[in-house]
């Protein structure tokens, strides 16, 4: 009887198609949306999704700097992507909501406009780019013909360090 039971499960780690070892490792993705476009993070690199919080700006910061939240008493510093990316200034979203970034350091947040879906890649599909730390892409991964540009959520925190003086 057990071994019928090991054998089974032995089998539905496998889908019948070889060993489990033998599968292409996978990394799930959070697709979201910030002003219109879609952009990616790793699911394990977020720790909360949060919505309707006030932002407390702050003066003379960077333009991607929107301030910082309260959640349950604890800060998390605001970072609008798009003034990284793009360059532009002008564009924040307008929805107030929130990922809040896992990170053993720092309590960073990114102010995106929507959640999309998530979605399971390949780490062989992963065509990257990333170079440095402070590159703001790790690569990009096809979804249904569609190139969706994957974050690097390290280098939130290396770029903030580098323009705030506290790092060479």
């Amino acid at each position: 009887m057990n071994e019928e039971l090991i054998e089974q499960i032995e089998k539905a780690g496998t889908d019948g198609n070889g060993d489990a070892a033998e599968q292409a490792p996978k990394t799930s993705w959070l697709i979201f949306s910030i002003c219109g476009k879609k952009y990616a993070v790793r699911s394990c690199e977020v720790r909360e999704i949060i919505r309707d919080l006030t932002i407390y700006k702050l003066p003379f910061l960077p333009s991607y700097i929107e301030g910082v939240i309260n959640r349950r008493g604890d800060p998390f510093t605001v970072i609008n992507p798009l003034p990284m990316i793009e360059g532009q200034n002008d564009s924040s979203p307008k929805e107030p909501l929130f990922l809040l970034l896992k990170r053993d350091d720092d309590q960073i947040s990114l102010h995106i406009s929507d959640i999309l879906f998530f979605h399971d890649v390949e780490d062989s599909e992963l065509h990257g780019i990333a170079n440095n730390d402070d590159d703001i892409f790790l690569g990009t991964f096809d979804y249904k013909g569609e190139e969706i540009p994957a974050l690097n959520t390290e280098s939130f925190e290396v770029i903030l360090k580098k323009d705030m003086g506290s790092m060479k």
